[in-house]
């Protein structure tokens, strides 16, 4: 049975060659993954081993204290009073922040995260040890920067030049007197460095005489653990001592939290491929079986057990499997680059370094190429071993009636069941995420039952459906038809796998375009300013910046706007509990920039009142009038008066208040957007005079209304393109499908068409009537994907009202673009299989078995 089973294997390879396809496909999207994971992993450990190497003991603000602006007393009194303690061999503060360089055509060297500023902080030799100059030296006075070697090439500055520096405020022009190299993680992933003065840097990234780190060094002989018990009882509120020992492992979980997070995103997508391949296999399976009906019928004649026919197909399915496994492994190790720079081109800043392959993501590639072709094959060999031997006499057994209707019966039940699980969750008026989730699981219950369905679904449709094929295309048209309908299973196995792509495409979409409009709603409706303006990714901004604001010519108002955790209501008595998002605005002129509608109250009062989201205020249990306790991040208490309560949106969060309610309990005042409100027909200069008053820097974002609704559509359709893209393979994989259904089909029609040859249907008309097949079977499941994503995207939206306000929304320009590419994709599919019908020799082709 070996030697059959390997016979066989050699004998089908053209067939086989094209399931292949689809694992070797599927396996590589799944070794690229594992493979991407294990180098952005080892490169972040390389990158950051050096990092803490010389910490004992880190004293730093409190998560809280940065978030909420509060900078805790780590100044020149603590950094003395630690180096005086017992087993302190030195003590290292610093500064940090995001900086770039603008190279000479005004652009900003390095990304948006990995591009920070820091103290130099030089040991009484002069010297720091994190820096090795290679030309030059540290900044030592206001004006003087160095950088390194990377930025200064890159922006082709020389030590004594005059660099742009962009940090949190308006730009600034210092010297440039030293150029180094580190083994600062920031740098070795692929970061930018720029080193300050010490009173630069606590100027532009803390308060004046405060820093945001201090490393202690112990000394030798003194452990971490001593130097902690010592370092404790000097550490001021709003700040933390951690161990060495603690930094290095916290910053090994983010590592592999980061990267488990997106190698997990990127496993769901390969896992639909790989279902897809999984109906691609069983397929061609199936129909092998069903070409070698005889050969299996006349094996159990000779005396074969049903195991061992059994035991044939599965044997020729893992070998399938391990060669296939093997190919796509190696495949993927080219698709995690391809990914890697998919990922950078979108911001990503993914950490250079070489390809890892590890162990695990080999196993893993082979095990999983074996095991999903085994399962697909398991069903088709089961019906192999179940060939009884009278079954010589025929020349095929199809399937029986009885197996269909056990199939549909359990597709009918599982359908019904998602129905009433959607139906019944989905009349529920106030949804949680909970019941969320549960209309999803409803869906897929569903889903499943309409797969399984597909079969019985098909013959009606498609004959509906081909009817203007005949009438278009003569007897091409209708053989192509009946040719489709021939083998329900088959055709439904072909379309499922084109269908379970686009279901989910047009689940996104719907989606998309909810989310869309509804953002466009709110940027529209809600932002009444006409500029706004900010820093890249989400930096906060000096108030110097809404100064410079201010006096630009063609400015009548402007609304700093900033933001702190306040505890309010029954949250501000307890100094555990988690905070509220407040957004501050100027009391005078904020609301008439960022519109709030107001279902109870309204903006009187507010200068030194609150105001509420509607839920927040009904969950505290407040009305217009209340007397709320607010716990300010400072740790000072009041209560406040409740003026109005609006709508909740996306712009103004739960809670506001005016900025001089807020900022005296800031030790720190930082902005996070300035809007402008332009002097009557003068709104179209002012971009320009705003940009020449922050001095053209580049890290800054002038954005009009408009502005904000294209960049928050864009980001979902950044967003949406990206999963089309990760969908794509899983689309691969059924047009595979589809072209080895065609040239399975082919195979076994090789009489039937030879004889449409010889009683004159010309090679015009045979490939047509491949082509016509292949289009239909393409479009049936396109059109059955498009209409089940179509109805799961809006059915989602709706369960999604009680925890959002979106609308649903069906995108039906994109939706017709999917039906063209269906077309298209038939007839992509077709070619080879038509081009080889066309091609038999007619004699040939009569004399076949």
């Amino acid at each position: 049975m070996l030697k059959t089973t390997l016979r066989n294997l050699l004998a089908h390879r053209l067939r086989l060659a094209l399931t292949a396809a689809a694992i070797i496909f599927g396996v590589a999207f799944v070794s690229g993954v594992l493979t991407l994971s294990n180098t952005l992993s080892e490169a972040f450990k390389k990158a950051s081993a050096t990092d803490y190497q010389d910490v004992s003991v880190d004293v730093r603000p409190t998560e809280d204290a940065e978030r909420d602006g509060q900078v805790p007393a780590l100044d020149d009194g603590l950094l003395g009073a630690l180096r005086g303690l017992p087993g302190v061999a030195s003590v290292r503060a610093t500064n940090t922040g995001y900086t770039a360089i603008v190279d000479r055509d005004g652009d900003r060297i390095g990304g948006r995260s990995n591009t920070k500023g820091t103290t130099f902080a030089p040991g009484p030799d002069g010297q720091d040890p994190k820096y090795r100059f290679t030309s030059g030296h540290g900044p030592r006075g206001e004006g003087e920067i160095a950088i390194d070697e990377r930025a200064a090439k890159d922006a082709g500055y020389q030590v004594g030049d005059q660099v742009r520096v962009v940090a949190n405020g308006p730009v600034l022009t210092s010297v440039l007197v030293g150029v180094f190299t580190t083994d600062d993680a920031r740098y070795e992933v692929g970061g930018t460095i720029t080193l300050f003065d010490r009173a630069t840097a606590q100027e532009l990234f803390s308060e004046p005489g405060r820093y945001d780190d201090i490393a202690v060094a112990a000394a030798p002989g003194t452990s971490e653990e001593a130097v902690l018990a010592a370092v404790r009882p000097l550490v001021p509120s709003g700040a933390e001592a951690v161990t060495g020992v603690k930094l290095r492992a916290d910053q090994a979980d983010e590592i592999e939290s980061g990267t488990k997070e997106l190698t997990q995103v990127l496993l769901v997508f390969a896992g639909i491929a790989l279902f897809v391949g999984t109906f691609i296999i069983a397929n061609t399976f199936t129909m092998l079986v069903a070409q070698r009906t005889r050969e299996f019928a006349l094996l159990r004649a000779i005396g074969a057990t049903r195991r061992q026919i059994t035991r044939a197909v599965l044997v020729e399915a893992t070998v399938l499997g391990l060669v296939s496994g093997a190919i796509g492994f190696v495949l993927g190790i080219g698709l995690s680059e391809a990914l890697r720079s998919l990922f950078n081109s979108m911001d990503a800043e993914l950490p250079p370094g070489p390809v890892v392959v590890a162990p695990s993501a080999v196993v893993a590639a082979l095990a999983v190429a074996v095991v999903v072709t085994v399962v697909a094959a398991w069903l088709p060999a089961h019906r192999a071993a179940s060939i009884p031997p009278v079954a010589a006499l025929r020349s095929d057994l199809p399937p029986t009636a009885k197996s269909l209707r056990t199939r549909n019966g359990i597709g009918a039940f599982l359908l019904a069941i998602g129905i009433v699980i959607c139906y019944g969750v989905g009349r529920t008026k106030d949804k949680t995420t909970g019941d969320v989730y549960l209309i999803m699981g409803g869906g897929f219950v569903a889903l499943v039952g309409v797969i399984m369905l597909v079969p019985l679904l098909s013959t009606p449709v498609i004959r509906f459906a081909g009817r203007p094929l005949s009438a278009a295309f003569g007897i091409s048209g209708r053989l192509a038809r009946e040719n489709a309908v021939r083998n329900p299973r088959r055709t439904a196995a072909t379309a499922s796998a084109l269908m379970i792509g686009l279901i989910l495409v047009s689940t996104l979409s719907v989606f998309g375009a909810s989310l869309k409009q509804e953002l466009d709603r709110i940027a529209l409706r809600g932002i009444t300013a006409d500029y706004g303006v900010s820093l890249i990714g989400e930096i906060p901004m000096d108030p110097a910046m809404a100064e410079a604001v201010a006096r630009t010519p063609g400015v009548t108002e402007i609304s700093q706007l900033r933001s702190a955790h306040v505890r309010i209501g029954a949250a501000a008595d307890d100094e555990s509990g988690d905070g509220t998002e407040v957004v501050s605005m100027d009391a005078r002129t904020g609301l008439g920039l960022l519109r709030a509608d107001f279902v109870k109250g309204g903006p009187e009062g507010f200068a030194d009142g609150l105001l509420l989201g509607e839920k927040k205020a009904k969950d505290g249990g407040f009305t217009v009038g209340s007397r709320v306790p607010v716990a300010f991040p400072d740790g000072q208490r009041t209560t406040l008066v409740l003026s109005g309560i609006y709508e909740d949106d996306g712009l103004l969060g739960e809670a506001v208040m005016s900025n001089d309610t807020l900022t005296p309990h800031l030790d720190r005042v930082v902005d996070t957007d300035i809007l402008v409100r332009a002097a009557p027909g003068a709104a179209g200069e002012l971009r320009g005079n705003l940009e020449k008053a922050l001095g053209d820097n580049p890290a800054v974002k002038i954005m009009s209304r408009d502005d904000y609704r294209k960049e928050l559509g864009g980001i979902v359709d950044l967003l949406l393109n990206l999963l089309y893209g990760l969908l794509g393979m899983s689309i691969v994989i059924a047009v595979i499908g589809i072209i080895n259904t065609l040239a399975m089909s082919v195979f076994e029609r090789t009489r039937e068409i030879g004889m449409l040859r010889a009683i004159g249907m010309d090679r015009r008309r045979i490939r047509s009537m491949i082509r016509l097949e292949s289009v239909v079977i393409s479009v049936f499941g396109a059109v059955l994907g498009m209409a089940l994503g179509l109805l799961i995207g809006v059915l989602g939206v709706n369960a999604a009202k009680g925890t959002s306000e979106l609308t649903p929304v069906v995108p039906w320009e994109r939706m017709g673009v999917f039906l063209v590419l269906a077309g298209l994709v038939g007839v992509l599919a077709a070619a080879w299989p038509a081009r080889r019908a066309s091609r038999m020799e007619v004699l040939g082709a009569i004399r076949t078995e």
